[in-house]
């Protein structure tokens, strides 16, 4: 009998947020990515950092395009896990904005275009 194919989400956390604590932020994030405990995680738990700049608006995305979870509940919590060994103020933030969307079963059509 064969098994199910795990269930499998891509999971963003998106923080608008003042330019130069989104920069100190995004230099937190790929510290840590290059750090030893960074290196002790699966590659499908470690998030890219996304940093869009405007004049008047930063935004700071956090993004997992295979975290494996039961629902998507689940898969936000296993996030922010993540998220609070990094950088646990950004969970406090008011205005974080969290999105999970199911996968499809090939991994070919989970990569971003381009990729």
């Amino acid at each position: 009998m064969s098994t199910l194919p795990p269930i499998i989400f891509e999971v963003s956390f998106v923080v608008p947020a003042e330019m130069r604590w989104a920069l100190r932020a995004k230099g937190v994030i790929e510290d840590w990515l290059m750090s030893d405990a960074a290196g002790e995680r699966p590659v499908g738990q470690l998030p890219s950092a996304d940093l869009k700049m405007a004049v008047d608006h930063s935004e700071l995305t956090l993004s997992w395009l295979e975290l494996e979870a039961a629902n998507a509940w689940q898969a936000i919590e296993r996030a922010a896990g993540i998220v609070g060994e990094i950088l646990p103020e950004l969970l406090r933030t008011r205005t974080l904005r969290v999105d999970a969307r199911l996968q499809g079963p090939d991994p070919e059509l989970r990569r971003p275009l381009g990729a």
